[in-house]
């Protein structure tokens, strides 16, 4: 089994609330779109948040573990990338690349858990990527 490294718990602490400001922004974006959502996209997004609020539980609980190769870097991007999402679904006025920008939040939480920092880094960088604009069809 791979060495594992454990951040602070401030580190782990700071993860969590990102994330839980993030979950909020999910419920805001829920709640002042309700009219625009149609039910799935509602469904969809208090999916996201009750995702977003379980790993905030369990990272507040347990902390979080890396693997030790790599654990730094992840570190930085687990930072970089919940900073990003926050800032896309604060930004976003298109539902579903506010919808995208929630799911990718929770693939990273989700790789967070994996404690793999090769995932930790697909999903920072997907997070970092340029939303994109729905095409008209």
């Amino acid at each position: 089994m791979a060495q594992l490294t454990e951040l602070t718990k401030d580190q782990s602490y700071a993860i969590a609330d990102s994330l839980a400001q993030a979950s909020n922004l999910v419920l805001e974006l829920r709640i002042r779109e309700r009219e625009a959502l149609t039910p799935d996209e509602r469904a969809l997004l208090e999916q996201y948040e009750d995702h977003l609020d379980q790993m905030v539980a369990l990272f507040r609980a347990y902390g979080i573990y890396l693997t030790a190769a790599g654990a730094e870097q992840a570190r930085g991007d687990i930072e970089g990338a919940i900073a990003k999402g926050k800032l896309q679904l604060k930004r976003i006025a298109d539902i579903k690349a506010a919808i995208v920008a929630a799911a990718r939040l929770v693939d990273l939480g989700a790789a967070i858990l994996s404690r793999d920092p090769f995932a930790i880094g697909e999903a920072a960088a997907s997070l970092r990527a340029k939303p994109k604009k729905d095409v008209p069809g």
